[in-house]
């Protein structure tokens, strides 16, 4: 199960600053295609493929559920690397997923005490930026807070 806070800002740099200045561990900056297939099931498929000092290519799930809330709790699925694109896709193909779009970003991830920062740089199909906060309920939801005045000063509704 998936506990996150997800929203839009205005800009990121405070944010990497946050991460730095409280020690979170800077785990890994890359560069992701991210491929989103949706199916009838109300569940998405996200073929990603990571550039970094190895290309990585990732498949997973996740339910299809968004709104216009920060917190989002949905099931999803571990992460299966693969190495062929094409036979990943046939298999989506028989599994009824459709392509529905094509994200690309630039992604630093903070880990540090049961919480993931996700601090994003999309470029396509939008130039934006998005933070999201992930993992241990209680820890996420205290960062979460202390975030306040950050929002309060970059997020965008």
């Amino acid at each position: 199960m998936e506990y996150e806070y997800s929203f839009n800002v205005s800009d990121i740099e405070e944010y990497l600053n946050y991460c730095k200045k409280n020690k979170y561990n800077l785990e890994s900056y890359i560069k992701q295609i991210r491929t989103i297939y949706r199916n009838k099931n109300k569940t998405i498929a996200r073929i990603t493929i990571e550039k970094g000092k190895n290309v990585v290519k990732k498949l997973d799930f996740k339910e299809d559920k968004l709104d216009n809330k920060d917190l989002i709790v949905r099931k999803e699925s571990k992460v299966i690397k693969f190495n062929s694109i094409k036979n990943c896709e046939d298999i989506l193909n028989f599994l009824e997923y459709k392509k529905d779009n094509t994200l690309v970003r630039d992604r630093y991830t903070y880990v540090l005490n049961g919480v993931k920062f996700e601090i994003d740089h999309y470029i396509q199909p939008i130039d934006t930026f998005v933070v999201a906060i992930e993992g241990d309920k209680e820890q996420v939801d205290k960062v979460y807070s202390d975030l306040f005045s950050l929002n309060d000063k970059y997020k965008i509704n």
